[in-house]
């Protein structure tokens, strides 16, 4: 535990055979692929994640039909029909848009953090010994791009990434394939200056640091799960 290479099963979750003060994990060496570009994170809090807020949608209420020139020209609901159509102008009479009726609706999403990020946070209570905490990095169906989770604290770096549907924990090693869950003691992950990490891959595929996420010991006592679950990038 402590940074094993794969979190444990639900089922049976192996203890740490001594405890923290006698025994502190040993992170393992790093290859030239597991670099991460470090720059300036964005500071978050616990509360960004799920934060919800109201968009205003225009949705049809009427089945497809044609409207005049006239009328997508001068109605800013309809501008991408209007460009889209055989339209010259708006006061062309020989061709027209084809659209719909709609009406503004008020719809409740997930806001979303500075560089277009969704994330959620579950955490789940008594999962395993309470010297531990753990953390499990998930994308969504739709986030195929490489994602990490870096637990920095106690001179130590866990992580958790994924891309294109697979995970791994600590180095890309086969025998990791597949896992999406790491641990800490709970002392370190407690420890005020202990932070978690989450970087992306960026333009070009470059993988870079973008949040900065800290008073864990807040929220997370031993023997907690946290599930981030990267939702939209």
């Amino acid at each position: 535990m402590g940074g094993v290479g794969c979190g444990p099963a639900l089922e049976e979750t192996p203890v740490p055979e001594a405890a923290p003060q006698e025994q502190a994990p040993v992170a393992p060496s790093e290859d030239e692929d597991r670099a991460v570009t470090a720059m300036s994170t964005t500071a978050i809090a616990w509360n960004d994640f799920g934060k919800t807020t109201v968009q205003y949608v225009a949705e049809c209420v009427t089945g497809a039909y044609y409207h005049s020139c006239f009328f997508c020209g001068t109605n800013s609901l309809y501008s991408a029909e209007y460009s889209l159509s055989d339209c010259t102008s708006i006061g062309d009479i020989q061709n027209s848009c084809l659209t719909c009726d709609r009406e503004v609706h008020a719809k409740t999403v997930y806001a979303e953090l500075p560089d277009g990020d969704v994330i959620l946070a579950e955490i789940d209570h008594n999962i395993v010994a309470s010297d531990v905490i753990e953390f499990r990095l998930q994308s969504g169906s739709d986030v195929t791009w490489w994602k990490e989770v870096n637990l920095v604290g106690g001179g130590d770096n866990w992580r958790v990434w994924n891309q294109d549907g697979s995970s791994w924990c600590n180095w890309p090693n086969p025998s990791t394939n597949n896992c999406d869950t790491n641990s800490q003691w709970t002392h370190i992950v407690q420890d005020p200056s202990s932070r978690f990490i989450f970087s992306k891959a960026k333009w070009f595929g470059i993988h870079t640091e973008m949040y900065s996420l800290g008073g864990l010991g807040d929220h997370l006592t031993g023997g907690d799960r946290v599930t981030f679950r990267w939702i939209r990038d």
